[in-house]
């Protein structure tokens, strides 16, 4: 399924957010929310939080239970990975999160 270092699923990735930065910015396009700078960040980190989100839910926490406890150093390595997608999505969430506020400000005047 993947290469070594999970380069296959990393470009999987990258087209699942690519994919749905695409939907992101027609929905926006469609509310006529013409704020470049601010849809620009909404339409990267929102994309870029679903799929992480969605990872940990199908891969990273499944793979983290079904191990046996004895597995130590296999589960130590879901945890750094699962610790590193939580703050990639923290930083996303935080860097995006003014844009939100703008664009419900935008719909809900």
């Amino acid at each position: 399924m993947t290469d070594g270092n999970g380069n296959e699923a990393r470009l999987d990735e990258v087209k699942l957010i690519s994919s749905l930065q695409e939907r992101i910015a027609r929905k926006l396009s469609d509310l006529r929310y013409t704020d470049d700078e601010s849809a620009g960040d909404i339409i990267h980190h929102l994309a870029e939080v679903a799929v992480l989100g969605n990872n940990l839910f199908k891969d990273s926490i499944p793979k983290f239970l079904a191990l046996p406890i004895e597995r130590t150093s296999d589960l130590a390595e879901i945890i750094f990975s699962i610790k590193w997608d939580l703050e990639e999505m923290k930083e996303a969430i935080a860097d995006m999160d003014p844009h939100l506020l703008k664009l419900g400000n935008f719909l809900d005047p």
